[in-house]
């Protein structure tokens, strides 16, 4: 039997995502709604005399485990607290790779929120504030500050404008990833090329939240079984509204019963990757200390 710290790592789904003007550092200004679901990596720590990184192997999703925001997130984190703890890694990817849902920038929030939970419990007259973590996750990646709160939230600027929001929790979503990874910074150079095109759809919404993405024209023109993903979701009876999250691949659909996933997941025939479920807020102290009795390496 061996003994784990543990952590959920959400994955992000961007209800709109409104891409503005580039900043004179070649960044674009971004709004987007952004909430998390009930889909989630699983990261394990444990004391150790190396670092060592373990992967579940029987997962299709696997990183880099020699290059990856996890260690990036440690190396960081020690880097700022002096702290010289090293770690045994394992780590349980659920969410798809390069599919717009956070998932790298998740394992790193994840991480230092793990790490800072860990450090404080270690030096309790010098803990480290939230403030501290989100700066480091800043560094790390414009999406991982948002992941660290992980609640119903509106961005703004390069990311790191976060205010608190709202949004219905009796919905359930229906996450359609069509097995292409995408690079954030390619759809990003594609954008320039389909910003100024009039792209004309009927407006949805989510309650009072608007269904967007400027990135999708660009994305779709990169990954073309987008727009199959999104016909098809188009088709579904019952379907409040449907989108693209992030920078692609992956669909979204949003519906109000679970009686209609059925009907939902006929149209996909599971050829591609199928979540289904609701968004959640995650707190803070959601570290775990798991006894983990069968892990795979």
């Amino acid at each position: 039997m061996t003994v784990y710290y543990s952590i959920s790592a959400p994955a992000k789904l961007n209800l709109n995502l409104f891409v503005k003007d580039k900043s004179e550092s070649g960044l674009h200004f971004l709004e987007s709604d952004i909430c998390f679901l009930e889909l989630f990596d699983e990261i394990y720590l444990k004391f150790s005399q190396n670092d060592t990184f373990y992967q579940n192997k029987e997962n299709s999703f696997l990183i880099d485990p020699k290059k990856n925001l996890i260690l990036q997130a440690i190396n960081q984190f020690r880097f700022y607290t002096n702290w010289d703890k090293k770690f045994e890694i394992y780590l349980d990817k659920n969410i798809p790779i390069g599919s717009g849902l956070g998932g790298g920038s998740a394992d790193a929030a994840a991480t230092l929120v793990l790490l800072r939970t860990l450090f404080n419990k270690d030096k309790k007259n010098n803990k480290i504030p939230i403030s501290k973590i989100l700066q480091i996750g800043s560094e790390l990646g414009s999406d991982v500050p948002s992941c660290i709160i992980s609640k119903d939230l509106r961005l703004s600027g390069y990311g790191k404008e976060i205010k608190r929001k709202k949004f219905p929790s009796n919905y359930y979503f229906l996450i359609i990833y069509p097995n292409v990874e995408l690079s954030t910074k390619s759809v990003f150079q594609h954008y320039s090329d389909f910003k100024n095109l009039n792209y004309k759809s009927k407006k949805m919404f989510f309650e009072n939240v608007i269904i967007h993405n400027s990135l999708l024209l660009s994305a779709t023109s990169l990954a073309p079984k987008i727009k199959d993903v999104l016909v098809n979701l188009k088709k579904i009876p019952n379907i409040v509204a449907y989108g693209m999250t992030g920078s692609g691949s992956t669909c979204f659909g949003i519906i109000k019963s679970l009686k209609d996933i059925p009907n939902l997941v006929k149209f996909f025939n599971n050829k591609y990757f199928i979540w289904f479920g609701q968004k959640a807020d995650f707190n803070l102290n959601r570290v775990s200390f798991s006894k983990v009795l069968e892990i795979k390496f």
